[in-house]
């Protein structure tokens, strides 16, 4: 794909084929950018009027969850990625198919997309599973569906009755793939280990936190990373072990473990972390960053406003 852009202010990129980048835009755009020039190589396409709050690359395809909080419309979709982004719809075209009327027009589609299903409930987590899809929205369960849109299996909420009383404690705040099953956290600390198979849980557990997780990351080597809303981080080899936490200020928006360095990369509150077994060091930045990247010339941050900068 040729042609040019603007650099779009992001709130996310995904890297696809080792050779170019997806951009994902604060108001749900899409543009390609290359890998080695960070540069973008098409115009920005919105194929859905609405922030794409949660998204990921499989099967040479982009699924991604559509939230417009405005007129309480949800949406996900399957995007081939081998095809031009299309244009899609305004919100106000959104809205007017949303109202009970005789004459209401069919619910909008997004543009381009394989496959789309509305939603009736806000997604709170996603991640692949084996070349299958696994999300959770709100009050309604865990779903796992191939990458044509069957469904193997959905299990119902998880609950936790050591977090009953904890505001929001039981609300999911994170999915990964941990060896073929799907491990799940909850805000309160609460863990579940459910078989990537029928989705029935294989273990269930606590751990105790320091505030509320919004952020969860996983690495083989090194365990989990978690970020709280009150700016904790807690770094955990595998459950039962004793939590290492720190307080760093703020929230965190990604981090990728570096295995040459040993430690976390992460993008904090207006500034980059590198947290290892022995320190923490830290650098300030006048801008947010949202996204690292591991390049041939260093590792890489996605400011938010769309800007690649070294970490």
């Amino acid at each position: 794909m040729t042609g040019g852009g603007a650099t779009l202010p992001a709130s996310d990129a995904h890297v696809v084929d080792g050779e170019r980048i997806l951009l994902i835009g604060i108001d749900g755009e899409l543009q390609w950018v290359d890998f080695d020039k960070l540069e973008p190589i098409s115009e920005a396409k919105r194929p859905f009027p609405a922030p794409v709050s949660r998204s990921m690359i499989i099967e040479g395809c982009l699924m991604a969850f559509w939230v417009e909080h405005d007129i309480l419309a949800a949406r996900m979709a399957s995007l081939d990625l081998s095809i031009e982004f299309s244009q899609g719809a305004h919100k106000s075209e959104v809205r007017a198919a949303m109202q009970p009327s005789p004459n209401r027009p069919p619910a909008v589609e997004v543009a381009g997309a394989k496959w789309s299903r509305i939603l009736d409930a806000e997604p709170l987590g996603l991640c692949e599973l084996e070349g299958r899809i696994a999300f959770v929205l709100w009050k309604r369960g865990i779903y796992c569906l191939s990458t044509d849109a069957e469904e193997y299996w959905r299990v119902g909420e998880l609950n936790w009755s050591e977090l009953k009383d904890i505001p929001r404690g039981q609300e999911v705040c994170g999915l990964h793939n941990v060896g073929g099953d799907l491990f799940v956290w909850s805000r309160g600390g609460g863990w579940a280990l459910l078989s990537g198979t029928d989705g029935s849980t294989l273990e269930k557990g606590r751990i105790e936190i320091p505030a509320s997780i919004i952020g969860t990351y996983f690495s083989p080597e090194s365990g989990w990373l978690l970020g709280s809303n009150r700016g904790h981080l807690v770094r955990l080899k595998q459950l039962g072990d004793e939590p290492v936490t720190i307080d760093v200020g703020g929230p965190i928006s990604a981090a990728v473990w570096d295995e040459e360095v040993t430690g976390w990369r992460i993008c904090g509150w207006r500034e980059n972390l590198l947290w290892n077994d022995t320190e923490l060091k830290r650098w300030d930045r006048d801008e947010l960053c949202v996204q690292l990247l591991k390049h041939p010339t260093g590792w890489k941050v996605l400011e938010n406003t769309g800007r690649w900068c070294d970490f």
